[in-house]
């Protein structure tokens, strides 16, 4: 009777095994028929060279191959060569590959790779014409110029605000103190209205330009950091590599651009602006301004502003470059930083290539 019971428990248990095997084979995740060989994930690209794409198959025949690359779409057999000089944008790229199989089944796989620009950013030259008095109070995170005034949005916790001031004697006209409970960043003019986005709160405020009285608000789903408007949308950066395309009206994201130098991409972008079709953007933490194309991310020129302010020259508490503003009417640029006493205003002396 004992061994009875011992070889029924023992059938049970083998029964028991085999159940979990074939629960384990009848997962529902299926190995694909085919994959791409070439590229290798992750590969870095740059202008001019040749993009090898390749797929193969562990056993069913491919008939035929559709390649879908940014707005294209390619048929091919085994393997296509194709010029990274096709993609307008740098950056992150996804190739996605539509296979058909003698099987009658198709079968769809994808590989990333990068785009870097092949060259160096251009080195920018600059003259100081004139340097203006800057209210130190000021952590300068939004700066611009709309009719012969200022505008700026001074950041922190508990002492934020936004401030209409006039260029010639920087006399405050207006000012907004922020609720406390948020650090105030970038800012834009569109619509005749003030956008301002803040730091860690998913949110941002619309102002009348006049009163700088909020009369909306908006959300969005990463930080906020530098914020400016060109043509019908308002671009926006959060400190990584992306500048993202909203259109002003709900805010939603229309494009995502990524900027990127010849050593990859470029994070801590903050104040942003719009110059002659440029975007001109500080990085936080160090006294440079990148100029950026608006249309494929590259960073084609570079502005050194190291030797613009002396820091060393002030016991007083001096924080980081911040602030572009551009005078339309000058063909300048004003520049400061957070806590800084002056203003500076400038004049590109090398163009860049449009």
């Amino acid at each position: 009777m004992k061994y009875n019971i011992v070889l029924i428990c023992s059938i049970l248990f083998l029964s028991s095994c085999d159940n979990k095997i074939e629960k384990k084979n009848n997962s529902p995740r299926i190995k694909s028929f085919t994959k791409i060989v070439s590229p290798v994930t992750n590969s870095i690209f740059r202008d001019n060279d040749s993009l090898v794409i390749k797929v193969e198959s562990r056993s069913e025949k491919i008939l035929k191959s559709t390649l879908v690359l940014e707005s294209d779409s390619i048929i091919f057999n085994d393997s296509i060569k194709i010029s990274t000089n096709r993609l307008a944008r740098y950056g992150k790229h996804r190739i996605v590959i539509k296979n058909e199989l003698g099987n009658k089944k198709v079968e769809s796989v994808s590989k990333v790779f990068y785009k870097y620009p092949l060259t160096k950013p251009n080195k920018i030259d600059y003259k100081i014409l004139k340097i203006l008095p800057h209210n130190k109070d000021s952590y300068t995170q939004g700066l611009l110029i709309h009719e012969n005034n200022l505008f700026e949005s001074s950041g922190q916790y508990g002492k934020s605000f936004l401030r209409k001031s006039s260029i010639s004697d920087n006399k405050t006209l207006n000012k907004t103190i922020i609720d406390n409970n948020y650090f105030a960043e970038g800012i834009t003019i569109y619509d005749n209205k003030l956008y301002m986005l803040t730091w860690k709160s998913n949110k941002g405020f619309i102002y009348d330009i006049n009163s700088l009285t909020q009369i909306d608000e908006f959300s969005y789903n990463t930080e906020g950091w530098g914020l400016t408007s060109y043509q019908n949308k308002l671009l926006m950066s959060d400190g990584s590599e992306k500048i993202y395309f909203r259109d002003p009206y709900n805010f939603e994201i229309l494009n995502i651009l990524e900027v990127y130098d010849n050593n990859g991409k470029v994070e801590n972008i903050n104040e942003l602006e719009i110059i002659n079709d440029k975007l001109f953007c500080n990085i936080y933490g160090e006294d440079i301004i990148l100029i950026v194309n608006i249309n494929s991310g590259k960073v084609e020129g570079k502005l050194n502003l190291e030797n613009l302010f002396n820091k060393n020259n002030y016991n007083d508490k001096i924080d980081v470059m911040n602030g572009i503003a551009y005078n339309r009417v000058k063909n300048s640029i004003l520049v400061t930083g957070k806590w800084w006493p002056s203003m500076y205003e400038i004049e590109i002396l090398k163009k860049v290539k449009k």
